[in-house]
């Protein structure tokens, strides 16, 4: 497929090979746009890492989750109680608190490294909920 360059708009068969967002028709063109497009596309390469990362994690978590059966509803209630037993530990300045990845890898039979993924997208989950809730209130939806 193509379509126009970005910088003549004459047709154009050849991507930014860095954020591939981008046509253009020659080596050239891109040269010679690059001054204005280099800020554009370190972006879009960065927004491509954090998406091919949350992806990454998101699949180690569902492996963690699907290896040790956490998902069956024991499991889940037992994390649970973990989890609302350490938030509530937490000191005055609502530092603290928080089960460690060694209590969780000892308590599941996994590993740290195991533990501290899946730990780490829990706080992802809950950080997105508190975050949507908080739009919500905001809107007056809830």
């Amino acid at each position: 497929s193509s379509s126009n360059c970005a910088r003549c708009g004459n047709s154009a068969k050849n991507r930014c090979g860095a954020c591939k967002s981008i046509f253009y028709c020659s080596t050239n063109c891109q040269r010679e746009d690059w001054k204005r497009h280099k800020a554009k596309c370190k972006a879009i390469q960065l927004d491509q890492e954090k998406a091919d990362s949350h992806s990454f994690h998101k699949r180690e978590f569902d492996r963690i989750r699907l290896k040790y059966r956490l998902d069956l509803p024991d499991k889940a209630e037992q994390i649970a109680e973990l989890l609302t037993q350490q938030q509530m530990m937490k000191d005055d300045d609502g530092r603290g608190g928080g089960v460690s990845a060694k209590t969780f890898a000892e308590t599941f039979g996994m590993t740290i490294e195991e533990s501290v993924v899946f730990l780490e997208w829990i706080k992802v989950g809950v950080k997105f909920k508190e975050d949507t809730l908080d739009v919500a209130k905001k809107a007056g939806i809830t």
